[in-house]
């Protein structure tokens, strides 16, 4: 049986930082426990999906833990794992309730108390909102509707005094030499109109001296929530008036630098998955995007890629380079892969227009090289050529045609 591991999706720890995550994190840690860095502050991480935000923040927050362990209030705080709540306020409090509540040795009691009383009155009204009247009597109804006017005035005061109790607690920890902080991950996957209701909650709610907020964000996604939000009022520029609206909320924007070939061939050689990996990892440095997540996946399909066609008989003269670009392929775009599953020879058309050996937009040309199929195979050409920057390298330098006749069987061992 062949020894076979596998690369997690979960976020490096300090040991499995392949990808010099690191060097992001002392520079946030000083920024958060200097004294003399002003607070309300809010850190904004960009990056795209897959790029290690999560595991930034996670490290971070392991820093502060093993440093700075009795200075700091670490909050977690998943709104993905609450999309379904109507509002994202009262999960935040919670969790800020719930991580006072954890201090072993419970010295944030009566602010765990106050913050449970301002949690009970807005899980209140939630409740009263969503009261089935179907079937209840006339009487009921009336005593309801007054039941919900008295708590719905509570919590209308409750709410609006809310920001002046959070600063009070926030104070009163700030005098245990306490200073909290807010870790907001996973934005990326809710829903544009929840996106902005974190934002703003944010903006709103945790805008507070003594009040650290590290949130992992893809500016393109809350574009998307912006311009959901605000469709409805016609402003022609989206976009800008997404940027304004986190200028107002985020203090230090930080983007996470690409990735570049020396990283991913260290994070390859690193990860320790199979000979096919390192054998081929000049080519994988070249075609595989800079993306933790996505380099992860391709490695993962190779190592068991590679397993299988060691233990399927007649597949000796497959040629590793070409098994390695597939997988890039299957990984980095499912879409054309599909098309070659459909039409292997799509392989060859591309190949021949990235080494300039065929001109995209000649028909001719295609008729000769495939004669029957050049229509079809010209129009999938034409869609797919440039439309990724790492194709240009993968077919660049691959030899698909000296083995077209054996393409089906590339494409079935990698899931085709």
């Amino acid at each position: 049986m062949p020894d076979i591991a596998m690369l997690s999706d979960a976020p490096a720890d300090w040991r499995g930082d392949l990808l010099q995550f690191r060097r992001y994190v002392d520079p946030l840690v000083s920024v958060i426990t200097n004294p003399r860095t002003q607070t309300p502050f809010t850190i904004g991480v960009y990056g795209t999906w897959g790029s290690g935000k999560s595991t930034l923040l996670g490290m971070v927050d392991q820093r502060l833990l093993d440093r700075h362990g009795e200075e700091f209030v670490r909050v977690h705080f998943n709104p993905w794992v609450h999309r379904r709540e109507s509002e994202m306020l009262l999960p935040l409090l919670n969790a800020l309730h719930n991580a006072l509540n954890q201090d072993p040795g419970h010295r944030f009691a009566d602010t765990v108390k106050r913050l449970g009383d301002i949690i009970l009155n807005l899980a209140a009204d939630e409740i009263l909102k969503r009261v089935n009247l179907g079937g209840a009597s006339v009487e009921k109804i009336g005593k309801l509707a007054q039941q919900y006017a008295e708590m719905r005035g509570q919590v209308d005061s409750q709410t609006g005094r809310l920001r002046g109790l959070l600063q009070k607690e926030a104070d009163r920890l700030a005098e245990k030499g306490r200073r909290i902080v807010f870790f907001i991950d996973d934005l990326d996957r809710c829903e544009p109109d929840q996106i902005i209701d974190v934002l703003e909650s944010i903006k709103l709610f945790l805008d507070l001296k003594n009040v650290f907020v590290l949130i992992a964000l893809s500016k393109e996604v809350v574009d998307r929530g912006v311009s959901v939000k605000y469709q409805p009022f016609g402003f022609p520029d989206h976009a800008a008036i997404a940027d304004d609206y986190l200028d107002k909320i985020i203090q230090l924007p930080l983007h996470l630098y690409p990735l570049g070939p020396a990283e991913v061939g260290g994070f390859i050689r690193g990860s320790l998955l199979g000979d096919l990996a390192v054998r081929h990892v000049a080519t994988l440095e070249s075609i595989v995007v800079p993306n933790p997540r996505k380099i992860k996946r391709v490695l993962n399909l190779l190592r068991v890629t590679e397993a299988i066609i060691e233990g399927t008989p007649g597949l000796d003269d497959l040629h590793m380079d070409l098994v390695v670009r597939l997988v890039v392929l299957r990984i980095q775009s499912p879409e054309l892969f599909t098309h070659v599953v459909r039409q292997p020879a799509l392989l060859v058309a591309l190949e021949l227009t990235y080494q300039d050996k065929l001109a995209v937009g000649t028909f001719q040309g295609f008729q000769v090289r495939f004669g029957a199929r050049a229509e079809e195979i010209q129009q999938l050409t034409s869609s797919h050529h440039g439309r990724h920057g790492f194709l240009a390298p993968l077919f660049g330098g691959s030899a698909f045609e000296a083995s077209e006749d054996r393409l089906p069987a590339y494409l079935t061992m990698i899931g085709g």
